[in-house]
């Protein structure tokens, strides 16, 4: 029964991964890539799906920041493994 169980959990695991999420630093990677547009007092919010990033993105992260003149600004950062970070602002 344990090499069974050991056989599910490594196969949820990989299901879990590939969708990305439980990719290494991407917390990190997302708040680097909004703050280097000058925003700060950043909130993020881990989502499963992202209905503003391409078919290609597979990690994707909800916002809240302040911009230099203190408004509140919220958009998406969509992730993949292979490329970079793209911040799309929403509202």
């Amino acid at each position: 029964m344990k090499p069974f169980a050991a056989a599910v959990v490594a196969a949820s695991c990989l299901t879990l991964t590939g969708c990305g999420y439980f990719y290494p630093f991407a917390d990190s990677r997302a708040r680097a890539s909004i703050e280097a547009m000058n925003l700060t007092d950043v909130h993020l919010h881990r989502t499963v799906m992202g209905r503003s990033c391409s078919k290609s993105d597979h990690i994707f992260y909800k916002f809240t920041a302040r911009n230099m003149s203190g408004q509140t600004i919220k958009g998406v950062v969509c992730m993949s493994y292979m490329k970079g970070a793209t911040v799309r602002i929403t509202g």
